[in-house]
Parts: C-alpha cells; structure tokens; sequence
C-alpha cells in the first residue's frame, strides 16, 4: 500500500512539473502575440508567472492540516481546469479591452493583462508545491530533505514537459489540444493518487477527477478543442473575415480578406496589403533610393519585398538581380496560398530569387556585392527587428556595398511635431548610422526615409536628377512627379526636421545594449499611456552608479535587520538569487532572439534547459547532503559562484562587442549551456538555503524560501526586462547582479556567528 501510494504521489509531481512548464509555454506564447511579439515583455509575463506561484506558495505554507494529500489533488485539478480557461482570456483580451485588432498594446496594459491571465494557473501551480512537499513529509517523515527531493522530482517533469511541448505538441496541436491533453493525464494521476490513499468514489476529490477526465476525453476525441480554438479566435478578430490562422517558428500569421483585398497580419500587427499596397509608401521607399543611384543593377531586399516592394524595383530595365530575403518561409507560403496578381509577378520573375535565411547571417557570409540594401523591416519595437538596426548590423550591411552603393531603410517620423522621444529614437539612428557612413541622408516624413552610402552623390540628390532619371528609365508610377519630388525634397522640410532634433541627445544602438528599442518602446507606450512620461524620464537618467548605490542601501537595512532576524541574511541572499536568476534568464533568451531570431519556437526548450540547470544543481545537494558537514558555508560558496559566473558572462560580453566573432553553431551551444549552468547555481542554494534556514515545519520553511526565490524573480522580470538591460545594457546588467550577489555574500558573512 505505502509503495503504491507513494510511485502515484510521485508521478502526480512529474505530471504537475509537465503540465507547469507546459502552461508556461503555451501561454507565454499567446501573450507574445497578444503583446505584439515585444520580448521585452517576456520579463513581465514569466514575472506575473512567479508572483502566482510565490502567491500559491506562501499560501501552502500556511496549510495547518495535517493531511495535505487532498489539497494538493485539487490545486491540480484546479490548475488543469484554469489552463485553458486562460488561453481562451489571452485570446479574448483585446476585445473586452475596447482594442480593436491589429492595433498594439501598451506597457500598462501588459502588466496588468499579464497579471489577470496568469492569477489563476501560476497560484494554483505555486499551491501545488508547497503543497507536494507537505504530503511527502507526511508519507516518508524525512524532514528537511522532503523539500529538496519534492523539487528534483517535479524538475524532472518539467524537462519532460519542455522537450515535449517544444518538438511535439506546438508543432502538431492547437493551444486547447494541449491544455486538454494536460487536464487528461492530470485527471488519471490524481484518480489513482486519490485511489491509493483510500478515499471512496464519493469523496469529492475523487468525483472531481473523475469528472476532469471525463470532460477532457470528451473534448479531445471529438471536436471540442477545435471549436473552442475557433470561437476564441473569431473573438480575437470580431467583425474580420480571418481566412487564415497559423504560427510558424517566427511568428503568428493571420490573414483578413476584405473583398478581393488581402490583409497580413504579424503577431497582430498588419505588415501587407495585397494586391492594392501603400502606393505611397512603396513608390517613395523604392524610386527615391534607386533614382539617388546612377545605375543600380544588384539589389537586396531584407524583409517585407513581397506586396509592392518588388514589383516597383522590376520597373528599372537596368535592374539585372533581386535578391529577397525573407527569414520565415511559412509567410510565403501563405502568400502564394492567397496569391494575386501583384504577388504572382513579383515572387515568379526569374530575376529574383528567394532565401529563407536570416538576414543577418545572409549579409555575414554572402560573397556578393550590391548596389543597393533595402531594409524593409518596421521600426524596433521588437529585439527580433532591433537587430536590424544596430550598428553591428550596420557595419555587416556596408561590407556587402559596392563603393558607391546605398543603405536605405525608414523610421517612425512626423511631418506636424516631435515629442523628445521621437527625437530621441531618430537621433539614436542617425548616430548610430553616422558610425558607419560617411554619408546620411534623412528626407523627412511620416515615415522618414534614411539613405546611407560611402559615395556624396547620395547627399547631393535633388528632385531634377531624380526626375530626370525617372524619365531615362521611362517608369511609370502613380504618386512620383516633378512637382511630387520638388515637394518631398524641398529644403524647407529638412531644415524643420534637422531644427526638431537639433540638440537631443541620445546613445548609439548595439546588439546588447538596445537603446534604439527602448527610445521607439517609451514613444509607443507615450501614444497610449501620456501619464508614463514621468517614470520613463526617471528611468532614462538610471546608470550604473546609481544603481550600485541603490543597492548598497538595500544591503544596509537587511544589515540592520539581520540583527534581529537572524534568518534575514537566508532570505536575502534566496531572494537576490532569483532576481539574479531571472534576469539571467532574460539575457540569455534576449542573446538567442539577437543571435538567431526565433525565440518564439525556441522560448519552451530554452526555459526548459534553466529549469534542467535548476533539478540538476538541486540533486547535487539533496545527492551529497549527508558529506556536507558545513552546510552554511556550501551556502556561501554557491553565492560566490553566482557572482564568478556573472563576471564571466559580463567578459563574453565585451569580448562580442569588441568584435570577437564567434561561429553560430558554437553560440547555440554556448548560450543553452550557459542556461544550464546560471540554473544549476540557482537550483544548488534553495536545499542548502532550506537546511540552513530554521522555520519549524517543513511546509512553513519552504513556503518562506520559496516565496522569497520567486518575489525575487518577479522583481527580475519585471526591472531585468523593461529597465534594466534596455537602460545599462547587458554588460551594466552584470555588473548590477555581480554588485547584488556580492552583498548578499557580505551579509552572510556578517550573520556567521549568530
């Protein structure tokens, strides 16, 4: 009977680690969509995550009955039922928000939506722990060591869960699918949990398990999982005609047909219009930098040719290839599904020629030269696009020139006012560009148009040359005219213009310290929230001295609190290392979307390998706990190392942005196994913090350590993600944890004796 009870109570935690780190997934990947696919939010969501599950946590601390088994089986069911319940209010958001599709969310709106959506399935997930290590106390009588074994086990479901979720499940099942195939599995492991501690079929927690395997039969050998995934999208898309739904590993793609007009949408946001484009974005983005040019023969085109772009660039008889770039092959494929006349002349002529590759990779190892480089990404709203911006990108993209070649790309602009962040952004931009050319031309406009070269003619482009040029060529377009190009070109407008930003400081871009992102984020945010100004002044002016000292005044009230709490050091030091932890989490998964660009796919195995980190250094501890004879001085090593491990991440750094280049494949590697290793010191300290710490029961001891590690976390997410890395940058970043984890160092110290 023991043996029975306690393989089902041990696959009840493998299936709540399964089903936590798939929950985290799924929804962190709705919210990604719902949030326009900003990763900077990605701290706010896996923040609103934690501060549930240190809600839930705390709360199973408090659990004074003495039988925990039947609490613990219904925050599972609970949890189980609330998934999909959540995935269908991520869906659903927008629409009671009053926002209508394909328009943006600002950062207000995301904390709170993130924190609404998770309450439920984070709380209960918390519950559940604390909750788990209750119940094994109570059927082994090991204690302390309860909580650490409790820990490795549900680590273990959780690596299940990652590889699943990321190579089977996303690939092949709808959201809803997988949230019923985790209530379905849930169900049977509390059935025969509830089964082998003797309750009878008309105990309540037997009759809910039951009844949740029941329903999620039901649901998942009919139709129920794709009705349900169809009425929460045509929720999310109210009044549109979606004719299409699908995610790729880059992004989520809806198209809405309006007439015979085609609309496609990229995580929300419209990105083409077919087969009527923008004619007056796609004329002026093409014929401006291709007439500044005396004869372009070679061009390249890094995102969003299809639509316009290219049928405008085919115009030019002088034009002999086009290379198109475009990352996620899925979009072209929908493309061609929904194909019209525009798109069918544009991707079939022999003369371009399609490459699903990364751009930047693409410009890195291409042997060619062209004459002109078209970016035609929207501004960096995202880390996904910022690395188009940077001026590592920019350096990349003036290699592959020719010597009189033209750089040309758009940024957010205005032709009535410019608020200082607008300034900002596009001063950030031109500075950055003028690091690597010798030339930049702005033409102002809603959307200013920057031409970059190495050759001066680009600065002496007139509207006669261009005109006349247009008339050699004998193109023929809708908007461009001589009066059209006088009035684009007229002096008056760039003199505004340069008058606006004349002035403005701000940095240049890079790779890890993203300012551009962070200058065109604080615009947006300023657009729907005008209230914000004040706090996103404040945080401009944060640098890394001010935060050193805004830490040592941390250090200095728990120093003073410790000499009354003397556990006050232990909690410290557990909730600094989950701040720690998570924004080294958030470093790394920004290196990966900067490096490569598909986080989206790659978000559940990438958290699955820190949390892998965290289960291998938990059973190192719980493994050799008998040899560690000074169990307080394990502590502060592991401390130490945290700090050694930052200071190495913080020279990898420098050595990236000094121009070491590292080979893509050796980076992958490089960067999951720096996820593992920032994991397994993290999941080393909460055992050893458990041993040390003195609380009286086992369940109040990790309810108070574990709460702390995810306060702690929340606190990362939320700061690490929106402040932190966007403001110092990555290298300050380490710097501020190094800081933090050497006084959490210090303070234990000072509590030895006591």
């Amino acid at each position: 009977m023991f043996n029975r009870k306690l393989i089902c109570f041990i696959t009840v935690l493998m299936v709540g680690g399964l089903g936590g780190i798939i929950a985290q997934t799924i929804l962190l990947r709705e919210l990604l969509i719902l949030f326009s696919g900003n990763e900077l939010s990605i701290g706010l969501i896996i923040g609103s995550w934690i501060i549930w599950e240190a809600a839930g946590s705390f709360t199973g601390g408090r659990w004074n009955k003495k039988n925990s088994m039947n609490a613990l089986i219904l925050s599972i069911i609970l949890f189980s039922v609330f998934f999909p319940a959540s995935i269908y209010f991520a869906r659903l958001f927008k629409t009671i928000a009053g926002i209508g599709p394909g328009v943006g969310i600002g950062l207000v709106p995301t904390f709170y939506s993130s924190v609404i959506i998770l309450l439920p399935t984070g709380f209960f997930h918390g519950l559940f722990f604390t909750l788990a290590c209750s119940a094994y106390d109570e059927i082994t009588w090991e204690g302390a060591a309860s909580t650490g074994k409790v820990y490795f086990v549900e680590m273990l479901g959780t690596i299940i869960g990652g590889v699943l979720v990321n190579y089977l499940l996303i690939i092949y099942y709808n959201s809803f699918q997988i949230a019923m195939g985790v209530a379905f599995i849930s169900s049977l492991a509390c059935s025969f949990l509830a089964s082998s501690t003797g309750l009878s079929k008309k105990h309540i927690i037997t009759v809910l398990s039951i009844c949740l395997f029941v329903l999620s039969t039901v649901f998942l050998t009919g139709s129920g999982t794709e009705k349900i995934n169809n009425i929460s999208l045509e929720r999310q898309w109210p009044d549109q005609n979606m004719i299409y739904y699908g995610n790729s590993n880059y992004q989520n793609i809806v198209v809405i047909q309006n007439d015979s007009q085609y609309t496609f949408f990229s995580n929300g946001i419209p990105t083409l219009t077919t087969p009527i484009p923008d004619i007056a974005f796609v004329e002026e983005f093409v014929h401006f930098p291709m007439l500044s040019h005396p004869f372009p023969e070679n061009i390249l085109i890094i995102g969003a040719g299809a639509g316009g772009i290219v049928n405008e660039l085919l115009k030019y008889p002088c034009v002999k290839r086009i290379d198109y770039i475009e990352r996620d092959p899925l979009l072209l494929t929908v493309i061609h599904k929904f194909s019209t006349s525009l798109t069918q002349k544009e991707l079939d002529n022999p003369l371009v020629n399609l490459y699903y590759v990364d751009g930047k990779r693409f410009l890195t190892e291409t042997p060619g030269k062209y004459d002109m480089v078209f970016l035609g990404l929207p501004p960096p709203y995202t880390l996904q696009a910022n690395r188009f911006f940077t001026l590592e990108f920019f350096k990349t993209a003036k290699s592959r020139l020719k010597d009189n070649g033209i750089f040309t790309m758009t940024m957010t602009g205005s032709l009535t006012y410019y608020i200082k962040e607008l300034k900002e952004l596009n001063v950030s931009i031109i500075h950055t560009l003028e690091n690597v050319f010798s030339y930049v031309y702005v033409l102002p406009g809603d959307l200013n148009l920057f031409m970059a070269s190495d050759t001066r003619e680009v600065a002496l482009t007139s509207p006669a040359l261009l005109y006349s040029r247009l008339e050699g060529y004998g193109i023929k377009t809708d908007l461009i005219t001589s009066s059209h190009l006088n009035y684009r070109f007229e002096e008056s407008w760039r003199n505004w213009f340069r008058s606006n930003i004349q002035g403005t400081t701000a940095s240049i871009n890079k790779d890890f310290s993203p300012k551009g992102l962070f200058y065109n984020v604080t615009y947006i945010n300023l657009l729907f929230s005008p209230y914000l100004k004040i706090f996103f002044d404040y945080v401009k002016r944060i640098n890394i001295i001010a935060t050193i000292i805004f830490i040592s005044a941390i250090f200095l009230v728990f120093l003073f609190i410790q000499k009354k709490y003397s556990n006050a050091g232990i909690v410290y030091a557990i909730a600094t290392t989950g701040f720690t932890a998570m924004v080294l989490e958030l470093v790394l998964l920004f290196c990966f979307q900067i490096f490569y660009g598909y986080i989206f796919h790659e978000i559940g195995i990438l958290i699955t390998t820190f949390m892998t980190g965290m289960a291998a250094g938990s059973l190192v501890v719980i493994f050799f706990q008998n040899r560690i004879h000074k169990v307080f001085f394990a502590f502060i090593y592991a401390e130490a190392a945290i700090a050694v491990f930052c200071v190495i991440l913080l020279l990898m750094f420098l050595f990236i942005e000094y121009s070491v280049t590292f080979n893509p494949l050796f980076m992958r590697v490089m960067i999951f196994f720096l996820l593992f290793v920032s994991g397994f010191l993290a999941g080393m300290e909460f055992p050893l913090a458990n041993k040390v710490y003195q609380a009286g029961s086992v369940g109040r001891a990790a309810g108070v350590l574990y709460s702390a590690d995810l306060l702690g976390g929340w606190i990362g997410g939320i700061i690490g993600g929106i402040i932190l890395l966007p403001i110092l940058g990555f290298s300050n970043g380490c710097i501020t944890l190094i800081t933090l984890k050497i006084s959490s160092f210090v303070l234990l110290l000072t509590s030895y004796k006591k």
